[in-house]
Parts: structure tokens; C-alpha cells; sequence
């Protein structure tokens, strides 16, 4: 994100970086970062239980890992949808302000919600041991 909003100053701030955009274009933007965002807690980190199996516990190790990975690159794509938007709606009424706008509300989300870090591995790992089944993953770094 931060290297497309490099390139797009090229594009968009050719005559500096212009006038502040009409009022509804900030707030299209935060809608959809505030949409995401719901869309990250409320949904992002839900998934099916591991179940009780004959599989060894690298089996259940790397189905979790796949599992949290597909959920992160979910989670990743909405986040991004933010920056997208925004800079969709920058050409639309040709303001570099939107791109930064979007850009400011994109990066945290992504750092919180994306990032494969501990929070977000412990908050995976309950939901797959919501049975009682240890999933692995707390404590480990992905290889």
C-alpha cells in the first residue's frame, strides 16, 4: 500500500497535492474501513472446531495452519478493499487527499486485523479448540 500510494502520487499529485475532497468521499471511505473492520472481528476469525480424529498431532498441526492462513489472506482482502476504494474513488474526483485517506485508514486495520502475530493466532486457535482440541498453534511461529 504504501508503494502504490508512492506511484499514485505521480499520477494524482501533479500540481501538489490539491484542495481537501466534497465531505462524502472521506465518509464513503470510513464507511467501508468501519465495515471491514466489523467484517474482521465479527467473521474473520470464526471457523469450524477441530474434531476428534485418529490423525496425528502434525496432521491437526498443519490443517490448523492452513485453516489460520486462509483466514488471514480473507481478512488481508478486506483490509486492502479499504485502500482500494479509496483509490478508485481518487481518480473519480481526482484527489490525491483520498489515497492518503485511505491509506491511513488501510494500514492500521491491515497491522491489526491482518498481521499474523500472536493476538491473532490466539484468537484463531480458540476458535479451533472450541471442542477441546489442541490445535498447535498457540506459541509457534508459522514455518
Amino acid at each position: 500500500m504504501p508503494l502504490i500510494t508512492l506511484v499514485l502520487w505521480f499520477v494524482l499529485a501533479t500540481d501538489g497535492i490539491g484542495d481537501f475532497p466534497a465531505s462524502w468521499v472521506p465518509l464513503v471511505v470510513l464507511a467501508v474501513a468501519v465495515g471491514a473492520y466489523s467484517i474482521c472481528e465479527l467473521v474473520g476469525f470464526r471457523t469450524p472446531p477441530l474434531e476428534y480424529s485418529a490423525r496425528s498431532a502434525a496432521e491437526i498441526e498443519a490443517d490448523s495452519w492452513r485453516r489460520f492462513t486462509t483466514s488471514t489472506f480473507t481478512r488481508f482482502a478486506m483490509c486492502e478493499a479499504v485502500f482500494l476504494v479509496s483509490v478508485a474513488l481518487a481518480f473519480v474526483v481526482e484527489s490525491f487527499w483520498v489515497v492518503l485517506i485511505g491509506l491511513v485508514l488501510a494500514l492500521p486495520l491491515f497491522l491489526l486485523e491482518a498481521w499474523p502475530g500472536v493476538r491473532n493466532q490466539r484468537r484463531f486457535a480458540a476458535a479451533l479448540e472450541s471442542r477441546g482440541v489442541p490445535s498447535y498453534l498457540s506459541g509457534r511461529l508459522q514455518d
